[in-house]
């Protein structure tokens, strides 16, 4: 999502807009900005592989106060990203424009004839470059690289299609490793309370349980990890308000003695079989399922989005 102030700023560079990143050249350094949480994210290109004191000129702007960080990308530095924080407000547009236009002018006369280069691993091409979007992220490249990630790409959907679904291996997996989660779901019974909490829990673990028995995730995957965090919120919720009724079964003295599991039978049958307790149950379950099942549909939205295909497309 972008936010009108970069993209006043963007407008003011001339800048490039796909719903999520605004791109261009400035100079012969290429620029992605981006709004995060709480910050704003600036990605610059540059033309050749900056040197120590390059380094240090850009980071005199964190030194400034402007930047809460300035990274450069690991081994041979051709990349720098900024970030600008906020705090209640908005980071002034104004400072994020100085500093840009400052490292991209610097840039520009250090290394006047460098022109823009090609994104793609170890090529140095200047030439016929276009803006592609990898996955929604623009970045140059020239014809030759993009044809070479697109076979990548394939190549890579077509080993993974070949493997083996796992997909049993992987359901026991999602049914085991949520059974942990169920005594967080009791501890917020006992404090009297229902957690979405839960729902992202039992997600996470469904999900770890589902990854660790090697189960294959794609759309059935992750369909047989949501079924799995929904099932143990029902059962984590009739656990645990079945454990709270037990609990109170046993503070009376005239049960001392009774076998647990004749209590715990006794507390199962009474809650499936009385009306008023069985609605009270179903209350609780609804409630779970609402509240849990809003966030097992996000993460399962996220997962569905993070399992798809890598999509390559020009800008």
């Amino acid at each position: 999502m972008t936010f009108p102030g970069l993209r006043k700023l963007a407008g003011e560079f001339g800048f490039a807009n796909n719903g999520t990143y605004f791109y261009g050249f400035i100079h012969n350094t290429y620029v992605i900005m981006a709004d995060g949480k709480n910050k704003k994210i600036v990605q610059m290109i540059f033309p050749c592989k900056i040197d120590q004191s390059d380094k240090e000129k850009i980071l005199s702007w964190k030194k400034k106060g402007y930047a809460k960080s300035i990274d450069f990308d690991e081994g041979d530095a051709f990349e720098a990203q900024i970030v600008f924080a906020e705090y209640f407000l908005p980071f002034k547009i104004e400072k994020i424009k100085e500093v840009v236009q400052d490292i991209a002018n610097y840039i520009k006369e250090k290394y006047p004839e460098e022109k823009p280069k090609c994104t793609g691993k170890d090529c140095q091409a200047d030439s016929e470059l276009e803006i592609y979007n990898i996955d929604g992220i623009p970045l140059p490249l020239c014809p030759s690289c993009a044809k070479k990630i697109e076979s990548d790409i394939e190549r890579a959907y077509e080993e993974e299609s070949l493997k083996p679904n796992n997909y049993i291996q992987g359901l026991l997996g999602a049914l085991t490793f949520p059974i942990p989660g169920i005594f967080l779901t009791y501890i917020f019974f006992m404090l009297g309370r229902i957690a979405a909490v839960s729902g992202i829990v039992y997600f996470f673990l469904a999900q770890k349980g589902y990854t660790w028995a090697k189960g294959k995730l794609d759309k059935i995957g992750i369909l047989i990890i949501s079924l799995s965090s929904i099932f143990y919120t029902i059962a984590g919720t009739f656990v645990s308000y079945v454990a709270c009724i037990v609990k109170e079964i046993l503070k009376d003295p005239s049960v001392k003695g009774v076998p647990l599991t004749e209590i715990i039978k006794y507390t199962v049958s009474t809650v499936l079989k009385e009306e008023e307790a069985r609605a009270e149950i179903i209350k609780n379950c609804t409630m779970s399922l609402i509240l849990c099942g809003i966030v097992i549909a996000i993460n399962t939205a996220r997962l569905f989005k993070s399992s798809a295909k890598t999509k390559l497309e020009k800008a």
